[in-house]
This record gives C-alpha cells, structure tokens and sequence, in this order.
C-alpha cells in the first residue's frame, strides 16, 4: 500500500511496503512509468543513496528502490539473519510490483545473484560491481573479528576503519590505522557519518554472508537470465578480475567495464547518471534470445 509521497529533484517518490516471508515489512520507494525494475543497494547505504539513479531510469521504468532490511522504513534483519531473508525480501516485493528486471550494487549485486538461483522471476539482471569473494583464505577474513571487537567497545570509528582497511583496496589499507582512522575521519562526517554509524551492525552481519559465501560463486553457472555485468574503470584489478570470472561463469552474460567510474559511481554524488544510461540500454535492448 502506498503510505506517502515525497520530493527529490522535482521527482515524485512513492513510498510502500512489502511483507516477507518471515513477515519483516519491506519498505521500498518507487518512481516512472513503464517496466518495472527493482534496485538493490549496498551494504553502508539505504534507498536514500539511489534516488538519482532512479530518476534517470523513470522515463523508461517504473523503479522500485529497496531499503533492505535493517534500514529505512524496512524491519530488523532480526536474530536468524541471512542471505534467504534478503531472498525472501526481494521475491515480496517482485511478487507485488510485478518487476520482470533487477538491478544490484556491491552486496545487493550478491543478493541478486542468489535471489536469481532462488527464483527465476527475473528475466534480466544487471551487476555492478557485486559483493562477490571469487577466493578465499582463511587471512582474507581476520579483520571481521578485530571489526566486532571494536563495536563491543563502541570504537566505531574504528569498526569503519577495519573494514575499509580489510574489505577494500586502497592505500589505506597498506598504512597503521591510526593513519587511515584520522584520514577517515577527516573525509567523512556530518550525515554522510550518521548514517554509516546507524549502519555497522547491519554491515557486520552482511559480511559475514559474504565470507560464508565466498568461493561458492561456480552456482551462479546455473543462472539463465540475461546478465549484464559492470564494474568503474578505477576500481581496484581484483574488481575486474572477479566481475570477468563471473562473466565467463554464466554463459551468455555481458561484460561492460565505464571508464572514469568507481565503486561508489551508482549513488547519489557520484556518477549515477553513466551506470543508469547503462543500465538502460542493456534493459531497453533485446534479449539474447530476441523478444517475445
């Protein structure tokens, strides 16, 4: 049901909810006309972050923006959390919008891909840049202990700099961590912090999906939608890497790589425009298969 409108670039937004299966309240915002298509963001960000490129899709589709659970108008992610309830949540908003395409960025990318194993509702899916781990060692994942020791000690200035040191890289993850700690702080504050900060648990339990998950990506083999994945010019060569594994991992997928872009390209801010006019063609053009 529709529960409020509100403004964002002389757009209008339409505010509903979906029920899951679990019964958590999916909030989701909506916006065009045409086709639905449903967006899934990432893990230190809601629905707020994607609106502008939402916009640029709405002359063509009818864009539904999650906020997936533990966010916005959206329920907890609640005690037994997983990548099924992320599954479960997408699939109940799918069922009412009626959405036959979907978009996901960074760890929304990774539920998508699970979500198309799950249920064939989708008959096209773009990624950019998901929150794909191609392999794992045990190394690889030592940060996300030292991540929840500092939120035990309410150190979450600290929690963010463990996992931007750990998850990414950057040159902050080659210097001490007061260093990048202070940079970050620097960088970073105001609401943009806020909403990091309200964030942390959430992204805590996220990633730790993302490493049980790791190294299992050989599955998405038995996806068939059409798959378009995309990955910024300057993200980091493992970015590339991983999106090319996928790519030939699932046959018939395309691989487009938008230069001058990032990981963060798809939200508000950034370049939201670039990915949507992307987006748009692969959404806009025929199937593989020719239309039916």
């Amino acid at each position: 049901m529709a529960q409020s409108l509100k403004e964002n670039s002389n757009h209008s937004f339409t505010r509903s909810t979906a029920i899951s299966h679990d019964g958590t309240t999916i909030s989701y915002q909506s916006i065009g006309r045409g086709p639905g298509l449903i967006v899934i963001h990432g893990a230190l960000t809601t629905s707020e972050q994607f609106t502008a490129f939402a916009c640029h899709l709405s002359d063509c589709f009818t864009v539904h923006i999650l906020d997936r659970r533990g966010r916005g108008g959206s329920g907890p992610q609640g005690p037994d959390y997983s990548i099924v309830k992320e599954c479960e949540d997408i699939k109940a908003v799918q069922e009412i919008t009626g959405a036959s395409s979907i978009f996901g960025h960074s760890f929304g990318g990774l539920a998508v891909l699970e979500s198309a194993l799950a249920d064939r509702a989708f008959s096209k899916i773009a990624l950019y840049e998901p929150g794909v781990v191609i392999h794992s060692e045990p190394a690889d994942w030592k940060w996300l202990p030292e991540y929840e020791e500092d939120m035990n000690r309410q150190d979450f200035r600290g929690a963010f700099t463990t996992f931007v040191q750990g998850a990414s890289q950057t040159f902050l993850s080659r210097v001490p961590k007061w260093f990048a700690k202070f940079n970050l702080w620097i960088g970073i504050r105001g609401e943009h912090w806020d909403r990091i900060e309200r964030l942390l648990p959430q992204n805590l339990n996220e990633h730790r999906e993302v490493q049980r998950l790791a190294a299992t990506y050989r599955k998405y083999a038995a996806i068939h939608a059409d798959v378009l994945f995309m990955s910024g010019h300057k993200s980091p060569a493992s970015v590339s890497q991983m999106v090319q594994e996928l790519n030939r991992t699932i046959e018939g997928s395309q691989l487009l790589t938008l230069p001058g872009l990032h990981h963060l390209s798809p939200e508000n801010g950034y370049s939201p425009k670039q990915v949507a006019q992307a987006v748009k063609d692969f959404f806009l053009a025929k199937t593989r298969k020719g239309d039916e």
